[in-house]
């Protein structure tokens, strides 16, 4: 009887986790809330400013490790000096739609890698970089992705003729009952379509789009400055711009 009253006066286990397993979950939930801010911190200019401090919070830790011959201290200071090293800073996902404000352009697109070419006035580009063909007004901007600082402007009214892979750009709707979209089983990353801007003066600036949607994004380019050009030689058609994309993805 004092056995059966022992075991009913024993409180009952309540289920919840013991307080070593709360910490664990609190630091885990911790660091998955810090992760949002923290990137959003990577997106500004002074991420590079962080990553140099703990560069050097990191190097001090390893020379007082190295000093009192505490290994587990490396090792705490080589992780530290890698992480500021791999953790980059992010770009800023409105960088495009800030570019395109900042020039007060119209419209924004990929421009590909510049082959060959110059621009009048003895303007240079750039050649193999990856660039942003901004329209604005009557005349095309050449910008650099990497910098996004105005390297060349051409006005579109020295552009002749645009060429699409060799042949003469002549924008042509089919639809997809006609010509439905193919899946491939195999993406060739490294196809590549040239599109050329041929001028007056009988300059020709080659672009070349290389990746899994280099067709597109080449006659994407091809249509918008065709547009534009076209609107301007015809004075427009009751003010109204041509529709093209305002952005481009790479």
């Amino acid at each position: 009887m004092s056995e059966l009253n022992e075991r009913t006066a024993r409180p009952a286990k309540s289920g919840k986790p013991g307080r070593g397993m709360a910490a664990l979950f609190y630091g885990f939930f911790w660091v998955v809330l810090l992760l949002p801010k923290l990137r959003r911190q990577r997106r500004r200019p002074e991420w590079r400013r962080v990553q140099f401090l703990t560069a050097g919070v990191a190097l001090i830790v390893i020379t007082l490790a190295i000093s009192f011959s505490k290994l587990w201290l490396a090792a705490a200071g080589c992780l530290l000096l890698v992480l500021s090293i791999a953790v980059r800073r992010l770009r800023d996902p409105d960088h495009e739609r800030k570019l395109q404000a900042r020039y007060g352009a119209a419209y924004l697109l990929n421009g590909g890698k510049l082959i060959s070419g110059r621009l009048p006035h003895d303007q240079a580009l750039p050649v193999n970089e990856p660039l942003y063909l901004l329209l604005r007004d009557e005349e095309l901007l050449f910008v650099p992705v990497q910098t996004g600082e105005l390297a060349g402007t051409l006005p579109l009214s020295l552009i002749c003729d645009i060429r699409v892979g060799g042949e003469h750009y002549i924008p042509v709707y089919v639809s997809e009952a006609k010509d439905p979209p193919v899946r491939e089983e195999r993406v060739n990353q490294n196809q590549t379509t040239v599109t050329e801007l041929v001028l007056d003066s009988g300059e020709v600036i080659t672009l070349a789009y290389t990746g899994a949607f280099h067709k597109h994004l080449a006659e994407t380019a091809a249509h918008a400055v065709y547009s534009v050009r076209n609107l301007m030689r015809s004075d427009g058609v009751g003010g109204q711009s041509p529709e093209v994309f305002h952005v481009i993805g790479r």
